[in-house]
């Protein structure tokens, strides 16, 4: 059969299979008994202190600035405390993350430490400094620009349901989530058996009829009330759902088999339309474990900044990329979500103040505290991140995760101490002060 011949019989076959085809890719649940790590409920304790402590880190949205702000936190913590043999990163227990906080750590809980060949020919990917950063800092935007010009990308474009957030999901798996030496797409089932890495709750938004703004997680929790195996389902694709920012991207498609009687779906987008601190995944977690901890420590690495606008010298305000879909939509998205931030905050201090039957410290990371702020201002939200932005959240990163940073100091304390020093508090440190504010 000639190609061309054999290019037209696959469009054809194609079309007759119509806009459903590629809708979704989550499966039925079966009966089998189901163990994941994408739960709320934590029945594995993690760390090497004997201190009953829920230990959650909280990474929060903002496409490569936050992904790349959020690992490069994560690496520090490894290291800060490691003359006393403290790894700050191995005690987290769960991670809740959003949008960009959801590259990272998604990455952690599918990857090894280095020399670490105890969990199979599936965890080949690594968990050290350069590979991370490396990781972070790619330019995805053109990755997946790449991979939306392959010829069957583009036939599945046109002829089906799979969409751009599609292309994208496959581009983060290709880069991250899937096995090097075998290229096998990772899913969530695999984290399982890696014994060494903590819980995870990937979250986004819900845009379904009669749903909408509704929190919905990548978790047994929620797949459960769609009748779907979440172990089933590929990491990389949850991700890229976490991050669906509108109008850059379109939702990111579930089939509901709890509706038996007719084909139902699923739409969710960017989480941080609901929440993009990850804090009200972090409340649930806090409320279905509590009763087994006497103490809760709770890191918010918050990448949020200031919008920064169109220069007013700019008589055109797109770049090359805006010419296929307009990213500036990811800078009016920054200013919407930053009404409600400080509000969520706060809602989560009174929270952690009310319990009275455990120890709780609460440390909020922030770019408004660090000296370099003004530079980390004009930092994009997109999957793309230069080498200056790269230096000067490095940089900042260096001034902030060090042995003389009170708050790290105190949640050190709590881990390896029976002794309660602290009341519930909220604590930031400013480093141009070194002040702890409560």
């Amino acid at each position: 059969m000639r190609s061309s011949q054999f290019f037209l019989l696959i469009v054809v076959i194609l079309f007759v299979q119509g806009c459903s085809s590629f809708s979704h890719t989550n499966k039925r649940l079966g009966q089998e008994p189901l163990q994941t790590k994408a739960t709320f409920k934590i029945t594995q304790d993690r760390g090497e202190t004997q201190q009953k402590v829920l230990f959650i880190l909280s990474l929060s949205g903002g496409g490569s600035r936050a992904a790349y702000f959020s690992a490069s936190i994560m690496l520090a913590m490894q290291d800060v405390f490691k003359a006393e043999k403290v790894d700050l990163l191995k005690e987290v227990d769960i991670i809740s993350a959003v949008s960009g906080g959801s590259l990272p750590a998604a990455y952690y809980v599918i990857s090894k430490d280095p020399n670490d060949n105890s969990n199979g020919i599936k965890f080949d990917r690594e968990w050290n400094s350069e590979i991370v950063k490396k990781l972070m800092s790619k330019n995805y935007k053109y990755r997946w620009l790449g991979n939306w010009f392959r010829p069957e990308n583009m036939l599945k474009f046109w002829f089906t349901a799979f969409d751009r957030s599609d292309i994208m999901a496959q581009t983060l798996t290709n880069n991250l989530f899937d096995s090097k030496i075998i290229g096998t797409d990772l899913k969530f089932g695999d984290i399982e058996v890696n014994t060494d890495r903590p819980y995870i709750v990937l979250n986004a938004t819900n845009g379904t009829t009669g749903e909408t703004s509704k929190k919905f997680t990548f978790t047994h929790d929620d797949f459960i009330k769609i009748k779907s195996n979440i172990n089933k389902y590929h990491v990389g694709r949850a991700v890229m759902a976490t991050a669906c920012s509108p109008a850059a991207f379109n939702y990111m498609t579930l089939r509901n088999f709890a509706k038996e009687d007719s084909r139902k779906y699923v739409h969710v987008f960017d989480g941080g339309v609901f929440d993009n601190l990850g804090l009200d995944s972090v409340k649930e977690i806090i409320e279905i474990n509590k009763s087994e901890y006497n103490k809760i420590v709770v890191i918010l690495v918050d990448s949020f900044t200031k919008a920064k606008g169109v220069s007013s010298d700019s008589s055109d305000a797109r770049k090359f990329f805006d010419y296929i879909v307009d990213l500036n939509v990811l800078d009016s998205f920054d200013s919407l979500l930053s009404a409600n931030r400080l509000e969520t905050v706060k809602d989560f201090r009174e929270l952690l103040l009310s319990y009275k039957n455990q120890e709780t410290f609460f440390y909020h990371i922030k770019f408004e505290d660090l000296k370099n702020k003004d530079e980390l201002n004009l930092i994009k939200t997109d999957f793309n991140i230069s080498k200056t932005d790269r230096e000067e959240i490095d940089a900042a990163v260096l001034s902030l995760i060090v042995k003389e940073n009170p708050c790290l100091c105190a949640i050190k304390d709590i881990l390896v101490s029976d002794e309660t020093k602290y009341e519930s508090r909220y604590c930031s440190w400013n480093v141009i002060d070194n002040s702890l504010n409560d």
